[in-house]
């Protein structure tokens, strides 16, 4: 029971920093990444971050920095975007 305690104890935990941050959601901002996988990195490198968004969390306002939509913007195709990553 010591472990069902503690994940309990930690979910309170967690909900009360959840009502926390929404009683002061004027006053946060959420960031959230996208990277590549983890997994397939034969050579131990560090997986690049592909995408960023940002988010208001009082009015909702987003904004999204994508490699994705910059390889759009400059005509690169999907099939070409894995060779250009570094160059965008």
């Amino acid at each position: 029971m010591g472990q069902a305690w503690n994940n309990v104890q930690k979910h309170r935990q967690g909900k009360g920093k959840f009502y926390e941050l929404m009683s002061k959601a004027d006053d946060v901002i959420v960031i959230h990444y996208s990277c590549e996988s983890f997994y397939d990195r034969p050579d131990g490198s560090s997986p690049r971050i592909t995408s960023i968004a940002v988010r208001n969390l009082e009015s909702g306002q987003t904004t999204s920095f994508s490699i994705h939509q910059v390889a759009e913007r400059k005509g690169f195709s999907a099939i070409a975007l894995e060779q250009h990553y570094d160059q965008l």
